[in-house]
């Protein structure tokens, strides 16, 4: 379901606030159907290509957060004060999505040096010009009762698909029954490690490979609040012991914490992140499941990542 909060007549308006948008009868717009919001665009004129898009109140904020922390692998808006507007204009990036899991150290190391920025409260205060209220360092309740509902859906979720008769949805099954031996300190671990801003939606399909090779994280529509600081980057760190390393040297949070903390606070993101991909992305709705090959593909994809979790030598903590 598309939401439209504005009319195109109300976004050109707001646009002309700006020296370079004054003619936009210079500018050609091509709506791109992308995402939750109706309005988005590729608005182009001559050599210059930006992307437009109109953003939710939490999303506006964030973006205004970036351009504050300019980091070239998270890229933000070339008009900051249009996202007072929830107006996005940022330059269009060329490239393709992100097809594995080998994340480029330049990324993560700005995601680390984003999350440093955004976990000091004088800094989210200052720039914090939607007035949002999600500043939290702590569960109040919510990723527990999450993490524990998610254990009891997975299950019947499996079970659906057990008429495909895949060896994958078996192995599946295999690393839950594990997992579900360890549920309550893994929720309870979960839930206590230190919270950090979130994408929320960190994946692949999210992250642009671009015709220069550098990988750009976009699409902030899901980052609402802060919850468990290993959530987001789990899957791009278990199999890759030199992005690991990367994450926990620059990470604030990872300061003075032995590699034994660090190491479980990574298995339990994983397993948090494993149950989002059976009760999220395994839902009728995203597609992946529509027939037995496509369940396979996906399965199989995905347990290479999450194989590590019957791993016992991660369990430690």
């Amino acid at each position: 379901m598309k939401i439209q909060e504005k009319s195109l007549k109300d976004i050109k308006e707001t646009l002309q606030q700006e020296k370079e948008f004054r003619d936009l009868t210079k500018w050609k717009f091509k709506h791109i159907p992308l995402g939750e919001m109706q309005h988005t665009y590729l608005i182009s004129r001559g050599q210059k290509n930006y992307f437009l898009k109109e953003l939710k109140t939490h999303e506006a904020q964030m973006e205004f957060f970036l351009c504050k922390c300019n980091l070239k692998h998270l890229p933000s808006s070339i008009y900051p004060n249009l996202l007072k507007h929830k107006i996005l204009v940022r330059k269009f990036i060329s490239g393709r999505m992100l097809r594995s899991k080998n994340i480029d150290l330049g990324l993560l190391r700005d995601f680390a040096m984003m999350r440093n920025t955004l976990n000091k409260k004088t800094f989210f205060d200052k720039h914090n010009i939607m007035g949002l209220k999600n500043y939290s360092q702590k569960d109040d309740g919510f990723y527990a009762r999450e993490l524990y509902s998610s254990f009891l859906k997975a299950p019947r979720i499996l079970k659906a698909l057990q008429k495909y008769k895949l060896q994958e949805v078996t192995d599946f099954q295999n690393i839950l029954s594990h997992l579900k031996k360890d549920k309550k300190a893994i929720i309870h671990d979960f839930v206590s490690m230190p919270f950090a801003k979130q994408h929320q939606d960190f994946r692949e399909d999210n992250i642009i490979v671009g015709t220069d090779g550098k990988q750009r994280l976009i699409d902030w529509g899901s980052s609402y609040g802060y919850n468990p600081f290993m959530y987001d980057v789990a899957p791009f760190l278990v199999h890759n012991p030199k992005a690991l390393q990367k994450y926990v040297k620059i990470s604030n949070i990872c300061k003075g914490k032995s590699q034994k903390v660090s190491g479980r606070w990574l298995y339990v993101a994983l397993v948090a992140r494993f149950l989002d991909v059976i009760t999220s992305r395994l839902h009728p709705s995203e597609g992946r499941t529509t027939t037995k090959e496509k369940c396979r593909k996906y399965l199989k994809y995905e347990y290479k990542t999450y194989k590590e979790l019957i791993n016992n030598e991660n369990k430690t903590g």
